[in-house]
């Protein structure tokens, strides 16, 4: 009975929006009075609550990402992101890294400084002790920071990330409003 209704779930989540699949999801994986789900049949549950990205994304796990070639500044990029549904794209992994390099380098093969979701909220005493956050909200748990960066480069208050600086090709630490660049979104396609 417990695969009938997955291979229903599955049928279905091709046909329904996501939220109707996670209320789906949540209910089949409440209701285990009957006859308990194992983990692989929550996996293919979960996997058929993944929502495609949207055309003009490039998916990489479970997130989708778009290089938007219009310079901005910083807090200009985080609010187009916004009206996308998505956020500037964090960083967890080196491998992560390298696809946001690839999905700029799939438009822009110069690889031009691209401004991510890192920012440092609170600047506690000059450039030590900062703290950095992602606008996504996940941890910020993984960093390529260029040689001699995070700098505040001389004295300037520079508290947003980009990607992709200088010949490295890692992270500057810049002034959130007083540059423009493109900019990297990245969608969750994962219900929770």
């Amino acid at each position: 009975m417990v695969m009938l209704t997955i291979s229903l779930l599955l049928c279905a989540a091709f046909a329904l929006s996501g939220a109707a699949v996670l209320v789906s999801v949540n209910l089949l994986e409440e209701n285990t009075e009957q006859t308990p789900l194992g983990a692989e049949e929550k996996l293919m549950v979960r996997r058929a609550a993944r929502r495609p990205c949207p055309e003009d994304y490039l998916r990489f796990g479970s997130r989708c990402f778009l290089f938007v070639e219009t310079e901005r500044n910083w807090p200009d990029a985080e609010l187009h992101c916004v009206s996308l549904g998505a956020n500037l794209a964090s960083v967890h992994s080196y491998a992560d890294y390298q696809h946001l390099q690839a999905v700029v380098a799939n438009t822009n093969s110069d690889l031009p400084a691209t401004w991510i979701g890192g920012y440092e909220a609170v600047q506690l005493d000059g450039t030590k002790d900062r703290q950095w956050f992602w606008t996504d909200g996940s941890k910020f748990d993984y960093h390529k920071w260029n040689k001699g960066e995070p700098n505040n480069y001389k004295g300037s208050i520079e508290s947003c990330i980009l990607m992709n600086w200088a010949d490295e090709k890692g992270w500057n630490d810049s002034t959130c409003r007083g540059n423009v660049f493109p900019s990297v979104c990245s969608l969750r396609t994962i219900f929770k």
